[in-house]
Parts: C-alpha cells; structure tokens; sequence
C-alpha cells in the first residue's frame, strides 16, 4: 500500500466559488481516513482531487514521494468506490470485477485468480454468474469494492458507499468494509456525512465545515475533545447541549440553574471571570440526582438508554439516561453535569 501527503490543497471554481481551502494531511501507510462533515462541506470535492476527477487548483498531492498533482486519474493507481455502485447491468458479477483488468490486457489466468481471492474475501464465490439485479444493495456494493481489491490499487476511495443501503444492510455492510481494511492492511480514505460511520471505521477523522478542515484526530479525540463548537455539536448522538452561561465566583452560571467548577476547571476558566462562555455537556453526562430541574416534555426509550427532553427553565435539555425511563410529559427530574465542555463565545474554540 502507500503513504499519502495532501498539502495545501485548494479547490476553486470557474465561478471563483472556493470549495476547499487550505486542506493539510499526511496519510501513512495502511491507515483507514475518514472525511467527515455536512452536505457542501468539500469532503467529496477533497476525495475527488485526491482521484483526480477534480484539478486541484492549489497545492500538491504525493503518493509514495511522487507529486501527482496534475496526473491523470488512471495513471494515479488509484480505485474509487462510487455511493451508486456504477456496476454494468448486461455484465455478471464475475464479468464485472474483471473488467478494468480485461482492459489492462493481463493474462486470463492471473485475473481468473485475483477475481476468485477478491470473491472468497467479500462473500461472493457462489454469486459469480449472477447478474447486479439479481443482489441485494448490500451484495451489489460488495461487487464494487471486489472490482476495486482485484486491481490492488495504492489507495482505496469511497465515495459515501453505504448511502444508498436500509439501516441493517449499513450496519453489516460497514462491518465488512472494517473486516476488509484489516485483511488488506490498505490506505484507504472515506467519505461520509453519518457520523456512526466515522466514528466506527477511522484510525483518524478529518471533521469538516464550509470548506475548512475544523480538527484531525482518532475518534476518541474528536469525541472527548473537540476542537470548537462545531466539531462538538456534530460528533455525537444525541448532539451535545449548549449553554450560554457566566464564570463566576467557581461557578457557571445562568437564568436555568449554576454548577459549582472543579479546581481545576476553575484554573481553565481563570482568564474569563464575569465573562460569557458556552458551557457544552453530552447529553450522556448528565445523570439523575443534582440541582438542575428539567421539565419533561418527551420520553424516548431505545431499549438499553433512554432521552429524556425537556426544559431547564428557559433552556431545551437532552438527557441520555442507562436505564429504562418512563417519564412522561409534565414530569420533572433533578440532573446534573457529569463531565463539561467550555468554549470561547467569540472564537468557537474550546477552552482547555
């Protein structure tokens, strides 16, 4: 496989509309990149220059030391995985995945054996002179990322592979993709706007907005540590609770409810005395019992979890609980913070 160094990347438009800027990345050897982010955000243009279907407009690409900045796509040895599959309907799946190297010209033998090892790898062996309208979403997708392995490309892309499939076929669908990345030992970057995703696939996530790359990191640090407000307000499910509140006397404080600081929250947070910052807490850190008074509105219970949403006076509140729940609206429940975020009011950035 190989190492990949994005630098600098800019991507503008004849229109001088910018969808990328400034994009920095190394990428080592082996390693599973996901670019994560909101529809618009430039996660897909990026992955589209990183393959050479868009001119990077600014900056350099280098695979294994090579600038391939201005190569054409088929010369980069790259393989890409569309969200549509882009399967030929008259051809069968065997036909399929052989067809690049049928073009290449190789020698038949050589590429009935890679499409037999990339078939047994992906489940497919007894779907081999089946038609693509004869599988299911979740096989049909299994046949694009079979015509990608057989061609043992540098760099595996995805382009937002699961989008098309029913939430059960994602699920077992990721999980192969996961299985896959770990039987290859590939260097693949993937594209998508579901966070589950992300968080379940990455060595690292790229956490994208408006074109700017907002925090790089494992999912553990977008998730316990996130850069800004937006990164925290995107990682997590149910999205984090926001407050605007007031740092004062060793407490935040708000027209809802005040929490006491710990010491060492108290030394972070010295700088903003009488000051206005965001007080941030996933809904899975607050936990019954406390001074925090929320009035229930709705109950939503997930089996081993239970949101519970409602207000904190004039605050909306999601409360994430580990057990079975069955407030119901007009209820009220005593909370409070298990673990706080902070974040600067001016600049978005969390405050450490």
């Amino acid at each position: 496989m190989s190492n990949l160094k994005l630098q600098h990347l800019d991507k503008i438009y004849d229109n001088n509309v910018q969808a990328v800027y400034d994009f920095n990345l190394d990428i080592d050897d082996g390693e599973l990149i996901v670019l994560v982010g909101p529809s618009g955000c430039g996660k897909s243009t990026t992955l589209r220059m990183v393959a050479g279907l868009e001119d990077i407009s600014a900056g350099k690409l280098i695979i294994d030391g090579k600038d391939v900045t201005s190569m054409p796509p088929k010369d980069r040895d790259i393989a890409m995985v569309f969200q549509n599959y882009a399967l030929y309907g008259h051809m069968t799946i065997y036909e399929n995945m052989a067809f690049s190297l049928n073009l290449r010209k190789e020698n038949k033998n050589e590429i009935h054996q890679k499409v037999l090892a990339a078939a047994e790898i992906l489940g497919l062996t007894d779907q081999l002179n089946k038609k693509p309208n004869q599988l299911s979403g979740g096989q049909r997708q299994r046949v694009a990322m079979g015509r990608a392995i057989v061609r043992k490309p540098k760099v595996f892309l995805f382009d937002e592979p699961l989008s098309n499939l029913d939430a059960k076929l994602r699920g077992a669908t990721r999980r192969e993709i996961l299985l896959l990345h770990k039987r290859l030992n590939a260097t693949m970057i993937y594209v998508t706007h579901d966070q589950t995703e992300a968080l379940t696939l990455a060595d690292r996530i790229v956490c994208m907005s408006m074109g700017y790359v907002q925090q790089i990191g494992t999912p553990l640090e977008l998730y316990d540590t996130p850069a800004n407000l937006f990164v925290a307000g995107f990682i997590g499910l149910p999205p984090m609770n926001f407050f605007d509140v007031e740092v004062k006397n060793g407490q935040v404080v708000c027209d809802s409810f005040a929490v006491d600081l710990t010491a060492e929250e108290k030394q972070a947070l010295k700088a903003y005395e009488n000051k206005t910052i965001v007080l941030g807490v996933r809904p899975e850190n607050i936990v019954e019992g406390g001074n925090i008074t929320v009035d229930v509105f709705s109950n939503e219970n997930l089996g081993q979890t239970t949101l519970v949403n409602g207000m904190a006076k004039n605050h909306k509140i999601t409360c994430k609980f580990r057990e079975w729940c069955n407030y119901k609206a007009g209820d009220t429940v005593n909370v409070s913070f298990a673990r706080k975020h902070f974040f600067d009011k001016e600049t978005n950035n969390a405050i450490r």
